[in-house]
């Protein structure tokens, strides 16, 4: 039988079957194909390939470009914490053309909405509360791990007034959305697609963790903290279906961090 919403009607065993005027060939009835539902999200993993490409050539340039300035200033040989800012800065610009390139000239489709960013269904004020709950649970498992303490690039940058707050608005305003447009907006629906919402929350928080490991010299504690807070950052994501609460626990989780880090720099 057919379906209800095609537009065909069931023919009776006993009634003849039209024919054309030579009487030698019969018409069937014509069947209508529905239309697929479009595929969410709608990149693939040849997409994942051209972005993380464009990224890996991304950080190529900034390499080269790193040591061309360190041929031309000796003293940044021996100290590159300058270039780190700037560093970063570039590598969220590379991010965001990598997305343009592939979505806005493979679909026509823009980024930021693509990826999530849409007026969420739930309150954001609690969100930022959430962001510096988890930031004080995270820094009580990491005691209870026996967490050891690490001087990471992110200590000098607090050595002046003015870099602390250059490093304060990367580490609050900026990182956190592109960090969370490349993990919880790109990465995370595609392998929830694949392999379903919570293995897509999971792998994504143990990706998320793994890349920022080199930040505290591949202690596993940092990784394993790093990568719980991935997982309440996708599973705000998945539950509110926007990448904005998302950014914003992730942005007020930092700030946490970022205060603990000029306090401890302070002479108080």
């Amino acid at each position: 039988m057919l379906p209800d919403d095609l537009d065909a009607t069931p023919l009776d065993p006993e009634t003849p079957r039209a024919v054309e005027n030579s009487g030698a060939e019969t018409t069937l009835p014509t069947v209508l194909v529905p239309e697929q539902p479009a595929r969410d999200p709608f990149w693939g993993y040849s997409d994942l390939a051209l972005v993380v490409g464009l990224l890996i050539a991304s950080v190529a340039i900034l390499i080269a470009g790193v040591g061309a300035f360190a041929l031309v200033y000796r003293n940044l040989r021996s100290d590159p914490t300058p270039l780190l800012l700037p560093t970063q800065f570039a590598l969220y610009l590379f991010v965001y053309l990598s997305f343009w390139a592939d979505f806005k000239l493979r679909y026509n489709k823009p980024v930021f909405t693509s990826l999530g960013w849409r007026q969420p269904n739930v309150n954001l004020i609690a969100c930022a509360v959430g962001g510096v709950i988890l930031a004080f649970a995270i820094s009580a498992l990491a005691s209870v791990l026996h967490t050891p303490k690490i001087d990471s690039p992110f200590d000098k940058l607090a050595s002046s007034t003015f870099s602390t707050v250059v490093f304060g608005i990367m580490a609050v305003a900026i990182g956190p959305l592109f960090e969370e447009l490349f993990f919880r907006g790109f990465i995370q629906p595609l392998l929830s697609r694949s392999f379903g919402t919570l293995a897509g929350i999971l792998l994504t928080a143990v990706l998320f963790g793994s890349l920022h490991a080199p930040e505290y010299s591949w202690a596993w504690q940092y990784a394993l903290a790093v990568s719980l807070a991935g997982a309440a950052f996708g599973w705000l994501r998945a539950r509110t279906n926007s990448i904005i609460p998302s950014t914003v626990m992730h942005a007020c989780f930092n700030a946490v961090s970022v205060a603990a880090l000029a306090y401890k720099h302070t002479d108080i």
